[in-house]
């Protein structure tokens, strides 16, 4: 789903780029306010974008750069001190088998990150041409929208069976039947015929399940093999989420110079990201496999998470925070252009759309980091608290407020909390989904998530936008009032729970 929606963004960070260092400098430019559209200066003709948007793209890359300086500077003093000792001392207490120690874990967490870059920049890679693709086989909209809603459908339709699926079978074979699930799409998209493209938008839903759902249940799983410390778990996520805010902007300059620098057009992204996807078959080849419930059938599987999600709230009560928040997100990622373009000044330079999405894959990334740094003195629980509620506050700013200005930094905000909400959203389901399960549930959420999606999607094209970001503050103020509910089970406030059943 994040390469569909993201895929205009992508290709014009790439162009701005490219024009960046492809042109010859300017004499300076005489001074103006960052946000003055009206008042051209040579620097600004010549990079082909407003000098506001370059400050604010390398304040952003500062900011991020400051940021992970200081992550690493503390994680070190942390890993020297008293948190390995605090946790091995628990587990001796305990009569438990001994921590993993950071050394072991920054191991793990290297060879883990490795892989998920790769598997991130492949996907990313095929959103950034993936409608100029069908545009170019001249299918006309309602088809590309068909061929969009059909691979939404399909993760709805399939993830009740892709759970159970991976947990009896092994959540490594998961993952490498989704890279192989991968090659053959992206093989699929080089025919020009609408069937064969349908097929490969149906296999694509099947392999969204698999990426939501085999890789982080052989993580958490993997992670508690190795005995580590649960909330260690929290840096991993979070490191996910900083990886997909950089992989996003690296993918979108790879697919320019695949796309034209190298001559190979609109497909070229999608052979980069089968040459990926072959690579990161070999990564996870090394993998050890885990298991959910290796005896339970698929119907068996279906009806154990079903009984578990009425027995324990907290699991579809998690489902709904996630399916309102992200069917948020995905209805801004489909209308913040129309939001924010109307409100800049009028004038001759375009509005730098590549750039705006580059800071909020940088905003993304930077909120990933202040998440581990906030976990450290705030129980995840209460952190999701926080920042569903900024989430509300900001998305409902475009309503009220008609300043360029304050709109842009709102939505940059809301980014930010985004990727916040990722490694918080994945913290709590490793502490209430059981581990035997925990495939098949998380596949239940992508249901919901799907529909929601769905929704999203044709409210764009009914709705002025808004309305749509009314709906949107309305759907994050319900997660934030479920999240609060949420907060006080005390299956969320354990500290290791989702063992092995």
């Amino acid at each position: 789903t994040n390469r569909e929606s993201m895929s205009g963004g992508l290709l014009r960070v790439a162009s701005q780029a490219l024009a960046f260092f492809g042109r010859r400098a300017a004499p300076p430019p005489p001074p103006a306010g960052w946000f003055d559209f009206s008042r051209f200066t040579p620097y600004e003709e010549t990079l082909g974008c407003p000098l506001w948007s370059l400050v604010l793209f390398a304040s952003l890359c500062a900011v991020y750069v400051g940021l992970q300086a200081a992550e690493y500077a503390s994680a070190g003093a942390v890993g020297s001190g008293g948190d390995e000792a605090a946790t091995n001392g628990a587990g001796a207490k305990n009569g438990a088998k001994k921590h993993g120690t950071e050394k072991e874990f920054r191991a793990f967490q290297w060879r883990w990150g490795m892989v998920y870059c790769t598997i991130t920049l492949a996907d990313w890679l095929q959103g950034t041409h993936m409608y100029a693709l069908y545009d170019s086989y001249n299918l006309g909209k309602d088809n590309i929208g068909n061929l969009f809603l059909t691979g939404f459908g399909s993760g709805a339709i399939f993830s009740t069976v892709i759970g159970p699926f991976v947990d009896r079978f092994g959540r490594k074979r998961g993952c490498v039947l989704y890279c192989v699930l991968e090659i053959v799409i992206n093989f699929l998209e080089h025919f020009n015929d609408m069937r064969v493209l349908l097929l490969g938008r149906v296999l694509g839903g099947i392999s969204t399940s698999l990426l939501f759902s085999a890789f982080e249940s052989w993580l958490v799983s993997e992670h508690r093999k190795r005995n580590f410390p649960e909330q260690w778990l929290e840096r991993v996520f979070s490191l996910n989420g900083a990886i997909n805010g950089i992989m996003a902007i690296i993918a979108g300059l790879v697919a320019q110079v695949l796309a034209v620098n190298l001559r190979l057009g609109n497909i070229g992204p999608f052979q980069g990201a089968i040459a990926l996807t072959a690579v990161a078959l070999v990564q996870i080849a090394p993998w050890e496999e885990n298991y959910g419930d290796r005896k339970a059938e698929v119907g068996e599987s279906l009806s154990l998470a079903l009984r578990t999600m009425r027995g324990q709230p907290s699991l579809w009560l998690l489902g709904v925070v996630q399916s309102l928040f992200e069917g948020a997100m995905y209805t801004f990622v489909f209308n913040w252009v129309p939001m924010l373009e109307p409100l800049a000044p009028a004038n001759k330079q375009p509005f730098p759309h590549g750039l705006i999405f580059a800071c909020f894959m940088l905003s993304i990334a930077s909120g990933s980091t202040l998440f581990e740094f906030a976990s450290r003195s705030l129980d995840s629980r209460h952190s999701m608290v926080v920042t569903l509620f900024v989430s509300t506050a900001v998305l409902a700013t475009p309503v009220v407020v008609d300043s360029f200005a304050a709109v842009l930094t709102a939505f940059l905000v809301f980014e930010a909390c985004v990727g916040a909400f990722g490694p918080g959203c994945a913290t709590l389901r490793s502490r209430v989904i059981p581990s035997s399960i925990h495939s098949t549930i998380l596949n239940f959420y992508r249901i919901t998530l799907n529909i929601a999606v769905v929704a999203g999607t044709k409210g764009s094209t009914l709705a002025d936008t808004n309305t749509l970001f009314s709906a949107c503050a309305v759907c994050l103020g319900l997660a934030t009032a479920c999240q609060v509910v949420l907060s006080a089970d005390p299956k969320v406030r354990r500290a290791v729970v989702g063992k092995e059943d």
